[in-house]
């Protein structure tokens, strides 16, 4: 191999692996993530009970209207959530809805497909967050 061959080849590495590095970083942040459809739910804390069809739409409405800026899949967290939303699509499929409530900062979200299953989190100010807050679910 000639040395401006190795030169190229070099040159391409330092090129290409950071930008892979990069694209595999923001590629979930980037790429709208299609929640299923949700049709029945219930709010699981800070109280139980079941949620009302028009709770449900709404809920339904916010998830498909926020399907881009979600972290990466796999974040875990310790902290006990203030709000717990579990829903379920037509053909079952779970998606469970947890919100950590902070007073001088954005709410986080977190959404599971699973039960005990990875999250995938953003943050949002409280006012976006009405639809997922149904009565009951304002944490004092």
């Amino acid at each position: 191999m000639r040395r401006e061959q190795k030169l190229l080849l070099v040159f391409a590495a330092l090129v290409l692996i950071p930008v892979g590095i990069i694209w595999f970083v923001t590629w979930p942040l980037l790429h709208a993530w299609k929640f299923p459809k949700v049709t029945v739910g219930q709010l699981s804390a800070p109280v139980s009970r079941e949620l009302t069809a028009e709770e449900v739409q709404k809920v339904n409405l916010w998830l498909q209207s926020h399907e881009t800026a979600w972290g990466p899949s796999g974040e875990k967290t310790d902290l006990a959530p203030k709000v717990v939303l579990e829903m379920a699509g037509a053909q079952g499929q779970p998606v469970i809805i947890s919100i950590w409530k902070y007073k001088k900062q954005d709410d986080i979200v977190g959404i599971q497909l699973a039960k005990g299953g990875p999250f995938r989190m953003n943050a949002f100010p409280d006012a976006q967050l009405m639809a997922l807050q149904p009565d009951g679910a304002q944490p004092q």
